[in-house]
């Protein structure tokens, strides 16, 4: 055959195939193998720049054992809570009942022992191993109080760690609760009842500089400081003092000198500043909240009205790059006022705002009602919405944006020369989009990351079909994806008697196996229902998974325990009897979610035995005086830690936490 004939028919097959490939794009970027860094377009180079994950009642051990799937999930930074002395160590207990008191300090140090998420050598653990990751770790300050006592202003346990602030009585409870209507009232009054800390003082400045020093030593990169709203600014007219100035200058001057440059500081400020404040008081010296942007991005989605959208926009006084915006925070949460918002809609909101340029957007991960403090609870930080959207802000940095709304669909579409996507977020559920203008997108096919499927842009307008899940992270990633994959339960909320299913969540693989008590490897794709069950009525059933995509692979090991034994009597030996004896002992009970209630048992030479009422899985044990008959937590002695109930009904109490 004539070569050129030949020629003309190989032009024509080609021809043929690229035309009929056009229903089926695909990307040509070089696909990157590197570990999830910034080099790697998993995380952003700077907090301010990146989003936080919120590793609420995290321990220190539990956000260091997860540092891989933080940074697969595009986090370039976590938040974690208090690691000051806490008030009233109470051992493992459940976040419902005690976080608040890692909110009441004793002092400004890092806790060395008894604090329920760890020391300050877990904390240089932390932060040795999350540096070889790129992720940053901010840690929560609290600045403005230190923890109340029964009979007195300040707990008497804060003498032994601020000596100096307890015996001067560097505090003030004469001036009302804090409210909104004046300077005054703003940063001179009592925050809930709590001890006012003189923050105008040297002596406290000092206090508080050296525990941000003490940080800087240990590692961590940034600080949220909890009501920052209620210490006073250089401008708050005869309240004012320099406490921002010398601690905020005097941390970054220390981390500078110490080879620790580019600390991330951002204070919380709630509803307003205050009448006659400003939020940009304080943005000289840190980023803050702006809660009420927050708020109204979550009213929007929650109202399905993207209306409310249209004219959102940054505070006049707090530029982009000094907010923080969340879906919610753990105080929402914690008060009911979030809870009850599903992870779409979350998502929803995490999208908008995550979708914006500068601004920083903060995480929750949830806890989960049976979740006990140090654990990590709710896995949905790892869902394919937020680690989409997350990747998709890190990867636009430094792109311009335009947003706009648009037939019950909110659009940012982010774009430079070499870079443009849209995040689509379906406010008003209608389910696809049709010929949507766009201003910036050039004409081609762009990938959902999140659905997989392809959106066209034609003539400056994007058509395509948005997921269930309501969001669409549009653009062709150059980067190679790793694999996810997380359980909806991890075997950390108690046992079961029979079977159990719980979900594999994956995604992002090439391969993804999972094996039940070590038994052959059962392949799998997306999620994933598996049915936990064991021949022995009384057993530790094992889950294995293991994920790759390409040569990344990651492996996962999980222990549930199966307990056909009914416990009717809780016997708990070896009792501190210098905590028991000569007084009642009673247990307070409970099963997840439910109120508990008082059970009266047989107490005899460091042995407590009592009933256990019918679902309940858990209990502590309480000391009242001698006699008591009727019980009331505010005439309490002391309590334990919480404790879920063994298999067999008995329990080591020389391992109980009194407090």
């Amino acid at each position: 055959m004539n070569k050129k004939i030949l020629t003309l028919i190989v032009f024509i097959i080609i021809l043929f195939v690229t035309a009929g490939c056009q229903n089926e794009p695909v990307t040509t970027n070089e696909l990157s193998s590197q570990a999830p860094t910034a080099e790697s377009g998993y995380l952003a180079q700077q907090p301010q720049n990146g989003m936080i994950l919120h590793a609420w009642n995290w321990s220190m051990e539990t956000v260091e054992n997860h540092l891989e799937e933080i940074a697969i999930a595009g986090f370039s930074s976590v938040q974690i809570s208090p690691m000051q002395p806490q008030k009233d160590y109470f051992g493992v207990a459940s976040w419902e009942s005690s976080w608040w008191k890692l909110y009441q300090p004793l002092g400004f140090s890092i806790a060395t022992e008894k604090h329920v998420l760890g020391t300050e050598e877990d904390l240089r653990s932390l932060t040795e191993a999350s540096d070889q990751y790129g992720i940053k770790i901010i840690v929560d300050v609290i600045a403005n109080h230190l923890a109340s006592g029964e009979d007195q202003p300040l707990n008497q346990d804060v003498q032994a760690f601020e000596p100096e602030i307890y015996n001067q009585q560097l505090y003030r409870m004469d001036n009302g609760m804090t409210s909104d209507n004046s300077i005054f009232s703003v940063v001179r009054g009592s925050l809930l009842g709590l001890p006012d800390l003189k923050t105008e003082n040297d002596l406290v400045q000092a206090h508080v500089l050296d525990l941000l020093k003490a940080y800087v030593n240990a590692g961590v990169d940034g600080f949220r400081f909890d009501a920052a709203k209620h210490i006073e600014t250089p401008y708050d007219e005869q309240w004012a003092s320099d406490f921002w100035p010398v601690v905020i200058n005097g941390v970054h001057s220390y981390a500078d000198d110490n080879n620790h440059p580019g600390l991330f500081i951002y204070g919380e400020i709630l509803n307003t500043a205050g009448m006659n404040r400003s939020y940009g008081d304080y943005t000289p010296f840190m980023s803050v909240t702006t809660n009420q942007i927050s708020e109204d991005i979550r009213g929007a989605v929650v109202a399905r009205d993207v209306s409310r959208l249209v004219t959102l926009d940054y505070l006049d006084d707090v530029p982009a790059d000094k907010t923080v915006l969340w879906p919610e925070s753990h105080d929402t949460f914690a008060s009911g006022l979030t809870d009850g918002l599903s992870h779409e809609m979350i998502a929803k909101i995490y999208a908008i705002e995550a979708s914006r340029n500068h601004a920083t957007t903060l995480y929750l991960a949830r806890p989960k009602d049976t979740t006990f403090i140090g654990a990590m609870g709710s896995p949905l930080w790892q869902s394919i919405q937020v680690t989409s959207v997350n990747r998709f802000h890190n990867f636009m940095i430094g792109t311009h944006e335009d947003i706009r709304t648009e037939e019950g669909l909110f659009l940012n579409e982010r774009y430079l020369a070499d870079k443009q996507g849209v995040i689509i977020v379906d406010v008003e559920n209608t389910g696809e989009v049709s010929n949507i203008t766009l201003n910036h997108l050039d004409d081609g096919h762009y990938k959902d990351q999140i659905s997989g499927e392809w959106f066209t842009v034609k003539n400056g307008k994007i058509s395509g079909e948005i997921s269930d899940l309501g969001v669409a992270v549009v653009y062709n990633n150059p980067y190679e994806p790793k694999p996810v994959v997380y359980v909806s339960d991890d075997g950390s909320y108690g046992s079961f008697t029979d079977t159990k299913t719980i979900t594999i969540h994956a995604y992002n693989t090439t391969e993804a196996s999972y094996s039940i008590n070590g038994g052959e490897q059962i392949s799998f794709s997306g999620d994933q229902d598996v049915q936990l069950i064991h021949p022995d009525q009384n057993a530790t059933v094992t889950l294995d998974l293991v994920v790759a995509y390409g040569d990344y692979e990651i492996t996962k090991h999980y222990e549930y325990t199966k307990s056909n034994i009914t416990v009717d009597e809780v016997t708990v030996n070896n009792l501190d009897t210098s905590m028991t004896d000569g007084q009642t002992i009673v247990a307070w009970t409970w099963e997840p979610s439910e109120e508990g209630q008082w059970v009266e048992g047989t107490y005899n030479d460091g042995t407590f035995t009592f009933d256990l009422p019918e679902g309940h899985d858990y209990f502590l044990l309480v000391t009242f005086p001698e006699g008591t008959t009727t019980y009331d937590w505010a005439d309490k002695i002391a309590q334990t830690n919480d404790v879920q109930v063994p298999s067999d009904g008995t329990y080591d109490g020389s391992t109980l936490i009194w407090g």
